[in-house]
């Protein structure tokens, strides 16, 4: 039990990170998107290299591995990166914060057509639940009416889509026997040598010669890919691999609130009935979205000890 309330505290402290991670990306939108997210990833990416070094298991990746490993670092970190930094500089860290919640959610739904997982009434219910809390502030203005926000949700929205179908594709590359930390790992690299890439073909030299030099501007990338990318990740794994899967991913439901609060205090966004009830909402629709009756649980852990292992899925924030 002592060593679960380790794993609690630690989870507690790995939602509260990736909470601030959401304002620390809205005080940088100043940067060029890409330039910004391929700075943050390259940080990131020197962070977890040694954890490659530290892997006593040997495993051959293969061409269907790696093909997996790339469409990994495309959709959960190139794409899903770019569109969250272009969206957040048009909307707030709250709104942000709210959209990026319903992952668990869009997860569980887009696992019925695509990995044959089945659509239970609690799933649905819980779906619409999260979706009308999101859908409740994203279209309301500052003064508590209902109106259209703009185009910076839909594009936070979309980058939520694109980590989704990131986070299914290394579901695929740990069915295929890669271990979801190398996942993790060779995916940050990857992610982080395309960025650069494509922001030296989008950008003028200009641009790169300059960036904001502040050390205090440094200081917030450098806890952002430290942080919230880097050490985030491992202790997300690390919670997965003590707790499960399922158990985990109800930590999930705090981020919109940490983040809600850090954007109130560090950025003076102001609080509004809306959120509180999107939050109940998102809380209440992940729980009923994620939970398992007691028999599929069972059901689940008798196929992981005759499979000898269990497929836990990193997070890139």
């Amino acid at each position: 039990m002592g060593r679960e309330k380790y794993v609690y505290g630690l989870l507690v402290g790995v939602i509260a990170i990736w909470g601030l991670n959401v304002v620390m990306v809205k005080y940088l939108s100043f940067f060029p998107p890409v330039l910004i997210a391929a700075i943050r990833m390259t940080v990131a990416a020197l962070v977890l290299v040694p954890v490659i070094y530290w892997q006593k298991e040997k495993v051959s990746i293969g061409r269907k591995g790696w093909f997996l490993i790339i469409g990994a670092a495309l959709f959960s970190i190139v794409f899903h990166q770019t569109l969250l930094a272009n969206g957040i500089t048009s909307t707030t860290a709250g709104n942000t914060s709210l959209l990026l919640g319903l992952n668990p959610l869009v997860t569980s739904l887009l696992a019925v057509p695509l990995l044959g997982e089945k659509l239970t009434g609690r799933k649905l219910i819980g779906v619409l639940l999260g979706f009308g809390g999101v859908l409740l502030v994203v279209l309301s203005r500052e003064n508590g009416q209902v109106g259209l926000s703009g185009w910076g949700d839909a594009l936070v929205f979309f980058s939520m889509i694109s980590y989704v179908l990131g986070g299914l594709v290394i579901r695929a590359a740990a069915k295929h026997g890669v271990p979801t930390i190398m996942i993790t790992v060779y995916s940050q690299i990857i992610a982080a040598v395309l960025l650069w890439v494509i922001a030296a073909i989008i950008y003028p030299w200009s641009v790169f010669s300059s960036i904001n030099t502040e050390p205090f501007t440094w200081l917030v990338i450098l806890a952002s890919g430290i942080f919230a990318t880097g050490l985030g990740a491992l202790g997300w794994n690390y919670g997965i691999r003590r707790l499960g899967a399922s158990r985990t991913a109800i930590f999930l439901n705090g981020m919109p609130f940490a983040s809600l609060i850090f954007a109130a205090i560090l950025l003076g966004e102001q609080l509004q009935w809306v959120h509180g009830v999107a939050v109940v909402l998102i809380v209440a629709g992940v729980y009923l979205g994620i939970k398992q009756p007691q028999s599929e649980r069972d059901s689940q852990v008798i196929h992981a000890v005759r499979t000898n292992g269990s497929k836990t899925v990193p997070l890139i924030k």
